[in-house]
């Protein structure tokens, strides 16, 4: 009984000592996958690379084997939100799935940027501000930026799609801008003596303003030979003013101002084409009273051949011009309209059909003297009205080329001779030639007319 107790006491203890092992050895010793480093969530900033890879191995606490990672997606890294990622393991035939929540978040705030030379007006209006807003997600949300003012500061505050917010005080600048003035025509003008000088003024515009009135100061004798200043200035608002100057200068007339001004009325016509080429010819420029007839290209070829254009009459129906000042004006403004729809150019150079003396107007005008109305109303407006001071007798006097040539040279004056003809007439055309030559030949300059030439106003007969 005594040997078989014995060996109880023996087989327990091994069978314990086995199983102890055993158990020892399947927690140490068995293999298994290690998770080392693994987030299940993740917050990254979005555009932001992202390079996140877990560590895990297979094997057990004393020796373990480095396993293969792949991925089951790409991850968009330029879109704001939670992306999942499932992260595959294996290691020969032993595999795991892992999955990981990624959140792409923005929290950058935008950026303001603000160029200088902003004006504040006195109404409160922010002239001349450019600004700029960028963003690390939404780019370009300069649309988005609100701008408020107060006494001191102009606030702008812009927001991105993930709401960061970013405000920035500029310190607000008063308008110190001056009005930009314009003067109208040449700043330096030369005029013959006892000329009459009608200046064309200028216009001025204002920041913050708009137009703003332009004040004139001159002292102008065109009676008297000299240099004079005309002064132009204005002032906005704010206070801020700016000034410019025309120098006129009046001197006398003498053999070398002998010009001559050829004008022709009622075109174009089909002669206005050959009168141009002879005017190529010799370089001389001449001045287009011109209606509502004839083809546009010869306009248009006139004007651009550096020849004045003036306006005449659409119409030429002195029963419907002289009957209303109303009606005289729609003729002229429909004439100026095609003017500036062939060269947009607006001319100011006008001729009453007839002349500013013509006593035609009188059968039409019911008795209000409407030359005497006109002459005065055209000025106010701007214009200069042109007469000439030499008949070609081309309206109905002759009919005969020489005769018109002769009528021109005989009457040529020392200073200023506008002379009368009609592109629309060929035997009128066909002297241009020889009064060229003549001219050119005893010391004439031919012009084109402009705003201050000389303009041989007539004596008004109403």
């Amino acid at each position: 009984m005594m040997k078989k107790h014995n060996i109880k006491l023996i087989i327990i203890p091994i069978i314990i000592a086995i199983i102890l092992f055993s158990f020892l050895t399947y927690f140490f010793f068995r293999y298994e996958f290690i998770i080392e480093d693994f987030n299940y969530n993740i917050e990254v900033p979005v555009k932001e690379k992202f390079n996140y890879r877990p560590i895990v191995y297979y094997g057990n606490r004393f020796h373990k084997h480095k396993t293969k990672v792949i991925t089951n997606r790409s991850i968009d890294i330029n879109k704001i939100g939670k992306q999942n990622i499932i992260y595959n393991f294996s290691y020969k035939k032993h595999n795991i799935s892992l999955e990981t929540v990624i959140n792409f978040t923005d929290k950058v705030k935008p950026v303001i940027n603000v160029n200088d030379g902003f004006s504040v007006c006195p109404n409160g209006d922010i002239k001349d501000l450019k600004y700029s807003a960028f963003d690390n997600y939404d780019l370009d949300i300069t649309n988005n930026v609100k701008v408020n003012y107060s006494d001191n500061y102009i606030i702008l505050t812009v927001s991105d799609s993930s709401n960061n917010k970013t405000i920035k005080n500029v310190k607000s600048i008063k308008d110190n801008i001056s009005p930009v003035i314009t003067i109208n025509g040449d700043t330096n003008i030369t005029i013959s003596k006892g000329t009459e000088y009608i200046d064309k003024g200028a216009s001025a515009i204002d920041n913050c303003d708009g137009d703003v009135a332009v004040v004139t100061s001159s002292n102008v004798d065109t009676n008297s030979v000299g240099s004079y200043k005309i002064t132009y200035t204005a002032t906005d608002k704010s206070g801020n003013s700016s000034s410019l100057e025309r120098v006129v200068n009046v001197k006398e007339v003498n053999r070398g101002d002998r010009i001559i001004y050829l004008t022709f009325d009622d075109g174009p016509g089909k002669f206005t084409s050959k009168l141009l080429d002879v005017l190529n010819k010799y370089n001389v420029k001449a001045t287009f009273f011109v209606t509502g007839k004839g083809e546009d290209s010869l306009i248009k070829r006139e004007y651009e051949e550096g020849h004045s254009i003036g306006l005449h009459s659409y119409s030429h129906d002195y029963s419907y011009i002289y009957s209303s000042v109303d009606n005289y004006f729609n003729d002229l403004n429909r004439v100026s309209d095609r003017v500036y729809n062939i060269t947009g150019y607006r001319t100011n150079l006008i001729r009453f059909p007839g002349g500013a003396s013509n006593t035609i107007s009188r059968h039409y005008d019911n008795g209000t003297h409407i030359m005497s109305t006109l002459t005065r109303l055209v000025l106010e407006k701007g214009y200069q009205y042109y007469d000439w001071n030499i008949s070609s007798g081309d309206a109905g006097e002759t009919t005969d080329t020489n005769t018109v040539y002769s009528n021109v040279i005989n009457k040529l004056k020392e200073g200023s001779s506008v002379i009368l003809q009609h592109d629309i007439k060929g035997f009128s055309v066909d002297a241009v030639e020889k009064i060229i030559n003549y001219g050119l030949s005893n010391g004439y300059t031919f012009r084109g007319l402009d705003i201050n030439s000389y303009n041989a106003h007539q004596r008004v007969n109403n």
